[in-house]
């Protein structure tokens, strides 16, 4: 890594959609962390009215997430920074974490929404998860599309997340 530089874990929809310029992309683990639609979106994928669902990292010990680390230049930094902090404002907090590629620690900047914030949903029994997401939409579109691209993104990337796969036959099984 270079030393003049920051790294954003995306293990949501920045790994589709980064909308930032980096220099280099990597696939890390994030150990000891779960990707959950467990967070409500007022502002994308739904309304405050009828929240629709997006991803979070929940804490799970002894587990891991596999996500893409953005590597962004030190100057470029306080922008991108900012943009992210706009995007990512429903809810989520800007957390340092240490990922791993080939066995070397990467230290990352990512965003999670924690149980303490108001949009956050939290875990539901799956028929309610997938009730949520096939009828929520909002500015950015309809909370199941992001679903779609979020499953069809990991299967291109070869990663396997059994949450995502239950959500999607869930969904679409409907």
């Amino acid at each position: 890594m270079n030393t003049l530089s920051h790294n954003v874990f995306g293990y949501g929809s920045l790994l589709w959609n980064p909308g930032f310029e980096y220099t280099q992309v990597r696939k890390v683990w994030l150990p000891d962390w779960s990707r959950r639609l467990w967070q409500g979106s007022t502002d994308h994928r739904g309304t405050p009215d009828f929240p629709g669902l997006v991803c979070t990292l929940v804490p799970n010990p002894g587990h891991g997430c596999w996500g893409l680390a953005y590597e962004v230049n030190d100057q470029d930094w306080p922008r991108i920074r900012a943009e992210l902090d706009y995007r990512e404002k429903d809810g989520y907090q800007l957390q340092r974490v240490n990922t791993l590629q080939n066995e070397q620690w990467l230290a990352c900047w990512t965003y999670v929404a924690d149980s303490s914030n108001p949009s956050y949903i939290g875990e539901r029994p799956l028929p309610e998860l997938a009730w949520r997401i096939r009828n929520a939409v909002g500015p950015s579109g309809h909370s199941a599309d992001y679903l779609r691209r979020l499953h069809g993104t990991l299967l291109e990337l070869q990663i396997e997340d059994s949450h995502v796969s239950e959500l999607i036959r869930a969904v679409e099984d409907q």
